[in-house]
């Protein structure tokens, strides 16, 4: 005579904490979503910020940073303020290129788990924001394109993001300490106000560097010489630095030996004058 067999369904609420925790952490989005709609207890459990940490939160309007305090959004990785096509009307969506970046900065100090701010570049009021929020901000991302240009092509975005001389030694002064940062873009800053040893220890500090000169002397030659001394003389986190130069050479008249060290230290280096083409 055959046995029969049946399967018991066991209720999620029985489980310990540790294992739907267990659980949850190995869901992917999509389900991560759906499982804190299934009941109360699967709903608390889930709010917790450690699952929520893949997460791009939106912010083009003034209302949208009260998602920056939602609790399961306090380790949030990344932020975007590139005004995509996520409703609201266009003045709406202009407040955060406009004039937002305070308010935006100021939520952000409270939530240091943020590595990206996707379309940073494309904001104004930095140079108004206070320089020890802006330092602090900036210091913890892992990529910062820290960009002054404007274009005549309609293809083409303005960035105006051009720190002001105490902001920019702040930035520089800590970043040559400790930083975050794995990508840095300089281009169309005030430099002139850095010296060369402290423009050499913050750059080299950083893995991959990309320099422009977009004004005549963004970047002057002793702040490059000073750059590849460090880099020839210390073992240093920079590994890829890319230099794009409309005025002057990046290279210069610094000593072909220093060169030499400093370039076989580094994995990859390209510099290209812009004016000419030539690399």
């Amino acid at each position: 005579m055959g046995q029969s067999h049946s399967q018991s369904q066991t209720h999620i609420s029985v489980l310990p904490n540790e294992v739907v925790v267990s659980i949850l952490q190995h869901l992917p989005p999509q389900e991560i979503k759906s499982a804190v709609l299934v009941c109360k207890s699967l709903r608390e459990m889930g709010e917790k910020p450690r699952f929520w940490t893949w997460a791009v939160v939106t912010v083009n309007t003034k209302d949208d940073l009260q998602k920056l305090k939602r609790p399961r959004l306090q380790m949030v990785q990344e932020i975007d303020v590139t005004q995509g096509s996520h409703g609201g009307t266009g003045v709406q969506c202009n407040w955060i290129k406009e004039e937002g970046l305070a308010d935006l900065f100021q939520v952000i100090g409270e939530i240091p788990t943020v590595k990206r701010i996707r379309g940073l570049e494309f904001c104004k009021g930095i140079q108004d924001i206070e320089p020890d929020l802006v330092v602090g901000v900036l210091n913890s991302l892992e990529e910062l394109n820290l960009c002054y240009d404007f274009y005549d092509e309609e293809d083409f975005e303005d960035m105006p993001l051009r720190l002001e001389a105490e902001q920019l030694e702040l930035l520089f002064t800590a970043v040559a300490e400790k930083t975050n940062l794995k990508f840095l873009q300089v281009s169309g800053q005030e430099m002139d106000e850095i010296s060369p040893e402290l423009f050499a220890a913050a750059v080299s500090n950083v893995e991959e560097v990309l320099l422009k000169e977009h004004f005549k002397e963004d970047i002057t030659s002793e702040q490059f010489e000073a750059l590849y001394a460090i880099i020839a003389a210390e073992d240093r986190p920079l590994r890829k630095l890319t230099c794009l130069s409309y005025y002057i050479d990046p290279m210069g008249d610094t000593d072909p030996d220093l060169l030499s060290k400093a370039f076989n230290r580094l994995e990859e280096f390209t510099t290209v004058n812009c004016g000419s083409g030539e690399q």
